[in-house]
């Protein structure tokens, strides 16, 4: 009996891709090994995404079949021997079925592209495809498969550049081009592979070794291109820090795919091997570091390895990762870093074997105990023909240095772990007697209001220095978008975190602190061969100070002053003249930028403390938004001018961990906040400085938690504008919602609010900004109606008004357009959903949240109105444990605060919350005095903590 068969009701279960890789251990290529590959992946279709009865897509990597190769050019009148001449090639390219009549077209623009190349085609072939084993979908999307062969001058790096040029002028997917492997892949279920190219069931199909992929799409379409493997990997996972990785694609020259967030890792791969000559292991090595804690324990010439290879590239391809991959004779088989996918390795009597799964084969054929690879694992695999050599991670690391230190010598760069290098402890302020600190004035209201605070901004500041954490808060922010917002606030608040949970998930940063790590690098980084580097400070917290270089030295970072002495700088001012107005101001600021880098200039600081001295300020994300566009100027090998420099980011306009967050997004490598700085001083003294170091700090971590992100060097433009004129957002480079040339926040409306504000400076008298709250000025309405003094009608009216006149959400511009007549009777509409009578949900509050009473009043509204009501995370009192059964939902989350069984059976909904809520440990963020005995009974923890 099947699954199906035995749990009708039970939807099949799906999981991550699926990876396989096996190598013959005799190292002679063999048709087991293929047939042996193929059958693993139909074993692992549960790790294939299906649509419609069609599987995501599946595909095999193998040495070219050679064998096959001589006879297909025997046929065609050449030279059988060519095929196992060592300069031998095999192209496979996929050409939309639109393109058929461009064929010819195509032949020619290879000729003629590879003739500069050395690359000689000699037989152009349409491979065979059974078109009709494909679903519906895969025939409406399917392309012509064509296979090329020739000869190549000098390995793979020719073919790949041409192939970079067929596909930037040419509709064409280049699946394969090598002069070792190729690859076959079809949009559909794994047992179609075969099916739809005949040639792989063929005995003369022989290889050596084979990678496997089954594709299940979570965050892309499902298209014949973008199914795995591709030329030099097959990927299981997602890459959430894609966006600073396609970044560093840009800044390297190396053109970016279009396609998927694996192909383009991929595409990065192979430009660090054919541009800049590393091997295999060294560029996984690369682009996959190991965490910083792991390092802290390693040998210190495996110390100066890493992070000499951290300042060359980073951690920018981080997120959930399986991965086998093969250059030539070279294979690498790596998990990420939190080993948060799945990779075995085994052997049978005939093969090596990687694979998600030990399943793919019987017990019975094992020889010895499947091991799975360690969080941030690698295995090293060569080929040779005595059969596949295997070195284990710790030999894999001797290998990546004695290649690297050959090429570049990388002794010393442990000095780095640590933070920035200091020669001598910083002088010590004052002399032997106890000294009182003097707080500084606070700075002036207007300079405040001309740089964007308002007055949440000073409560916040005010928590930070005080508590050294972010002030918690309840019930959400209600206060209007800032595109709704009369005041104009800075530009950062235009944006908004995007958020993926399926395909980002969280990682606890409570339960996981040892991976994280808010490290920044300042000064001129090395190429990844270690040439053109300059200085490099690492910095363990991405802020600097105006001033005291002890308190700086404490959290690892550095002063503004300490910059300047010890990295060639040029200050430029975020400025633009009245009569010059703001774009060209911002075109000037472009061009002095340019102008300074190219002169040498380490680090650009942009510094806004004179902005206002004979001009008005530039919004600082604006600023470094143009300035790294203007930066993408490239040199003579092709390398931007960014990767020559980085920015540090001197602003007043700095308010808050939003805007910290957003300036790094962007491309800052660190922040000076100095009006913050100065605020904090004069509130609590070099304690507050502290405090807000330390709250900043924490505030990165958990940010960048929320996207699986746990090293913020990977941290890119991860948001999102609401709001804005496609002008404005262009410039950013993000995605933009509700944004017009008609109703959009543009250049013109910016440039008008910068000026207004220019006025606090000078204005005699200066009130705080006004901070618009929604949810205040319906509590009195709401208090009438609780207390029988109103009816609920007043309550709405006042909702109503306020929305209409105050709106601070795009909701509240809409309307419904109801017809003047239905046709259809209020009697014949349905609202049930499954077994409730209302398609609403009281959403999830916890019992410590609120009141008794009105937890008790919710979930039985709910019951009377037969809908779903949801119980934050927080426990349930016991005496309800069971009686709402059928319309309650439990929400779980990284606390897991009164989790039990009972608890969770006596819910028809099981709510998981990811990436917020309170965090481990007693109550969470729950203030001590609300962990009442009764509050502590349903949470299972201590009362008062």
């Amino acid at each position: 009996m099947t699954w199906k068969e035995a749990y009708p009701d039970i939807p099949l279960g799906q999981d991550a891709c699926g990876i396989i890789a096996m190598a013959e251990k005799s190292g002679k290529p063999s048709h087991r090994i293929v047939r042996r590959t193929l059958e693993s992946l139909y074993r692992m279709a549960h790790r294939a995404g299906a649509i419609r009865g069609e599987g995501d897509g599946t595909g095999i990597q193998t040495d070219i079949p050679r064998e096959l190769w001589a006879r297909f050019l025997e046929g065609a009148g050449l030279e059988p021997e060519l095929a196992f001449n060592p300069r031998f090639f095999v192209g496979h390219f996929f050409l939309p079925k639109t393109e058929a009549g461009r064929l010819e077209e195509f032949y020619e623009l290879l000729r003629r592209e590879g003739q500069p190349l050395g690359v000689r085609p000699v037989l152009f072939r349409r491979g065979e495809v059974v078109s009709e084993v494909l679903g519906p979908v895969g025939r409406r999307t399917e392309p012509i498969f064509l296979q090329v062969a020739g000869l190549s001058p000098d390995g793979d790096g020719p073919l790949w550049e041409l192939g970079l040029r067929l596909e930037a002028s040419f509709p064409v997917h280049v699946v394969s081009l090598s002069t070792y492997s190729v690859v076959y892949k079809v949009r559909g279920a794994a047992e179609l592979l075969k099916r739809y190219y005949p040639e792989l069931s063929r005995p003369e199909f022989k290889s050596t070794i084979a990678l496997g992929h089954n594709r299940y799409s979570t965050n892309t379409l499902s298209t014949f291109e973008q199914v795995q493997p591709f030329g030099l990997l097959g990927h299981n996972g997602e890459i959430n820090t894609i966006e600073r990785l396609r970044r560093e694609l840009d800044y390297l020259g190396i053109p970016r795919t279009g396609g998927s967030d694996s192909q383009d890792l991929n595409r990065m791969l192979e430009g660090l091997i054919y541009r800049y000559g590393l091997s295999l292991p060294e560029a996984m090595d690369l682009v996959f570091p190991p965490v910083l804690g792991e390092v802290k324990g390693l040998a210190p010439e495996l110390q100066d390895l890493y992070l000499a290879l951290r300042q060359r590239f980073g951690p920018l391809a981080q997120g959930p990762a399986a991965i086998v991959s093969r250059h030539r004779d070279e294979a690498v088989f790596a998990t990420d870093a939190m080993g948060l996918r799945p990779l075995w390795q085994f052997e049978t009597p005939y093969e090596i074997v990687f694979s998600s799964e030990r399943g793919v084969f019987n017990a019975e054929e094992f020889v010895g105990e499947p091991k799975p690879l360690a969080p941030g694992e690698k295995v090293y695999l060569r080929l040779t023909p005595e059969g596949p050599r295997v070195l284990p991670f710790d030999r894999h690391q001797r290998l990546v240095l004695e290649r690297i230190a050959a090429r570049t010598p990388v002794a010393g760069y442990r000095v780095h772990l640590s933070g920035p290098i200091r020669q001598a402890p910083p002088p010590v302020a004052g002399g032997s007697e106890p000294q009182v600190e003097e707080k500084p004035a606070p700075p002036p209201l207007g300079l405040e209001r001309a740089f964007g605070w308002d007055r949440w901004d000073g409560a916040y500041l005010e928590a930070l220095a005080k508590t050294g954490n972010e002030p918690i808060g309840s019930l959400g922010y209600d206060g209007p978008l800032a595109a709704l917002n009369p005041e104009k606030p800075n530009l950062s608040e235009f944006f908004k975190e995007t958020v993926a949970v399926v395909t980002n998930p969280a990682i606890d940063r409570e339960r996981e602190i040892e991976h994280f790590s808010t490290r920044t690098l300042l000064g001129r980084r090395p190429l990844p061969d270690g040439r053109g580097g300059g200085r490099v400070e690492e910095l363990l917290l991405p802020i600097v100070l105006e001033e005291d270089q002890g308190l700086a030295e404490s959290f690892g970072t550095l002063t503004l002053a300490e910059v300047k002495s010890r990295f060639k700088t040029a200050t430029l001012v975020p400025k633009f003249g009245v009569e010059e107005g703001l774009l060209l101001g911002l075109k000037r600021l472009e061009e002095e930028a340019v102008k300074a880098v190219e002169e040498g200039a380490e680090v650009l600081i942009l510094s806004d403390r004179e902005a206002f001295q004979g001009g008005i300020w530039i919004d600082i994300g604006l600023a470094v938004a143009a300035v790294n566009r203007a930066l993408m100027k490239r040199d003579a090998e092709g390398v931007a001018l960014r990767r020559r420099t980085s920015i540090l980011v001197h602003s007043g306009g700095v308010r808050n961990l939003h805007d910290v967050a957003f300036l790094l997004g962007l491309g800052a490598e660190a922040v000076a906040p100095w009006l913050l700085e100065e605020k904090a001083r004069a509130l609590e003294g070099r304690k507050g400085v502290a405090g807000v170091l330390e709250a900043l700090r924490k505030g990165l971590e958990k940010v960048t938690s929320t996207m699986g992100i746990h090293e913020l060097r990977g941290y890119g433009k991860i948001f999102s504008a609401i709001g804005l004129k496609p002008e404005l957002a262009e410039l950013f480079g993000t995605r933009n919602f509700l944004g017009s040339e008609v109703g959009g926040y543009g250049f013109l409306e910016l440039e008008r609010t910068l000026l207004e504000r220019e006025g606090f400076l000078r204005a005699e008298k200066v009130l705080p900004a006004k901070d618009f709250r929604f949810n205040p000025r319906i509590y009195k309405a709401a208090q009438e109606v609780a207390s029988g003094q109103a009816p609920y009608s007043h309550f709405q009216e006042k909702v109503r008004s306020l929305e209409r006149e105050s709106p601070v959400a795009a909701r509240q511009l809409l309307e419904v357009r109801f017809p003047e007549r239905s046709e259809v009777s209020a009697e014949e509409v349905d609202l049930s959903v499954g077994g409730h009578s209302l398609p609403f949900v009281i959403s999830a509050m916890s019992f410590g949240s609120q009141g008794e009473a009105s937890f008790r009043a919710y979930v039985e509204a709910a019951k009377r109105l037969n809908m779903l009501c949801i119980n934050g995370e927080g426990g349930e009192i016991p005496d309800m444990l069971g009686k709402y059964t059928h319309w309650r939902g439990q929400q779980v989350a990284s606390g897991r605060f009164g989790v039990h069984a009972y608890m969770l059976n006596s819910a028809t909904v099981i709510e998981i919350k990811i990436g917020q809520g309170a965090k481990p440990g007693e109550g969470g963020h729950l203030p001590g005095k609300k962990v009442s005995p009764k509050v502590a009974a349903a949470r299972n923890a201590v009362p008062g903590v």
